[in-house]
């Protein structure tokens, strides 16, 4: 295990924490520019399975950056990726739910909490994007037409997901029986 790795894996982590507002799955986009584009530690391959089995796994949504860590520089690199990323985004959130809570009530405290709410979504909005255009460049698409209709699904699949609001373990039933009819490859 490299030091040079780990150093670089704690500083990436730690300065991805602590702009984690939203939680870690609103920094996926960071993440994959840092895994994948900026670094070359991951594949777009090997991310979107490390973000299916962090998504898959029982617990805490940012169970991807411990996987990026133990992709980099095995078991050390999972726990210096997760300690990196915890530790001082959890210190500014204490720091600042006592700062916030001593002004409570205040125009410009209640001003920023609502100033922080479109952040977040779009956040999560910008996630969702960058784990698709991942997963269509590491999946061979065979025709032209396939990504646009990649595309057009992942849409598809938001609307109805936002107008009928169903057990997400339905649409998974849904996604898994057109996957079996229409073949990718």
């Amino acid at each position: 295990m490299n030091g040079g790795t780990l150093l670089a894996l704690a500083w990436r982590f730690a300065a991805l924490s602590l702009i984690a507002v939203g939680g870690a799955n609103a920094l996926v986009p960071a993440i994959h520019a840092q895994a994948v584009d900026a670094t070359h530690w991951l594949t777009p391959m090997a991310f979107t399975e490390s973000i299916a089995l962090a998504q898959a796994a029982p617990g805490p949504n940012l169970l991807l950056v411990p996987l990026v860590g133990w992709h980099v520089a095995g078991v050390g690199g999972a726990f210096v990726a997760l300690l990196a990323f915890v530790i001082p985004s959890s210190i500014l959130a204490v720091g600042g739910a006592r700062f916030l809570l001593a002004r409570s009530g205040e125009r410009r405290v209640d001003a920023l909490r609502w100033a922080l709410r479109p952040v977040g979504g779009g956040l999560m909005l910008s996630s969702s994007v960058a784990v698709f255009a991942s997963a269509a460049r590491a999946w061979p698409v065979p025709h032209p037409w396939a990504l646009p209709g990649l595309g057009a699904i992942a849409v598809a699949t938001t609307l109805a997901t936002w107008r009928w609001p169903v057990n997400p373990l339905a649409w998974i039933a849904i996604a898994a029986a057109l996957g079996a009819v229409v073949p990718l490859r």
